[in-house]
């Protein structure tokens, strides 16, 4: 395994508590800056690759929409914002959401596997300028990101991106046997003749 974290690090990621937004009136979209943030900045001091990365120009939210990415679900998703978008709001390069429903029950390993996983798609460039900066996301290597792999170890983020995808087919799965439950509850019943 070629990871530079100890399990005690792991555990140091412990401190940045996950909200509990369960029973909360629906939504599709959560602010996710006080957990997310923190964890980025972390991985950006532990992970060599992610060193050059500002996680004060991403913007972070919980989702509670499901992405799929070569047939497999994903946690979350990252976006660049364009050229246009900035110049109303130099704010942020980027947009990174998180499917909270798997999200609040991973580990720390996972959460970190998972989370560096999509911040390997930040790709800062310099300009026709010295001042002008062109953000751009990455694409995957074979659907994964390989400074991930050889960060955390193929074998540790494949089970963690299996981990992603069993979970979310076991919540729709969840989701859509519970639809038909209350449809058999809301049938009318029949009168005998």
């Amino acid at each position: 395994m070629s990871t530079t974290f100890a399990p005690s690090a792991f555990l140091e990621l412990d401190k940045f508590k996950t909200p509990n937004f369960d029973g909360a009136a629906a939504w599709n979209y959560n602010d996710a800056d006080e957990e997310l943030r923190p964890i980025a900045k972390f991985l950006a001091t532990k992970a060599s690759h992610e060193s050059e990365i500002d996680p004060s120009r991403i913007k972070f939210f919980y989702t509670t929409k499901v992405k799929k990415d070569g047939g497999k679900f994903i946690i979350g998703t990252l976006s660049a914002i364009d050229e246009l978008q900035r110049m109303i709001n130099d704010k942020y390069d980027y947009i990174l959401c998180i499917y909270y429903p798997v999200w609040k029950d991973l580990d720390s390993k996972n959460k970190a596997i998972q989370l560096d996983k999509i911040l390997c798609g930040v790709q800062i460039a310099p300009g026709k300028d010295a001042a002008e900066v062109v953000v751009k996301k990455k694409p995957t290597d074979s659907r994964e990101y390989t400074e991930n792999m050889k960060h955390f170890g193929e074998i540790e983020v494949l089970k963690s991106s299996e981990i992603v995808d069993m979970a979310v087919q076991r919540i729709l799965e969840e989701a859509a046997e519970q639809k038909k439950l209350q449809k058999e509850l809301n049938k009318p019943k029949k009168k005998n003749a």
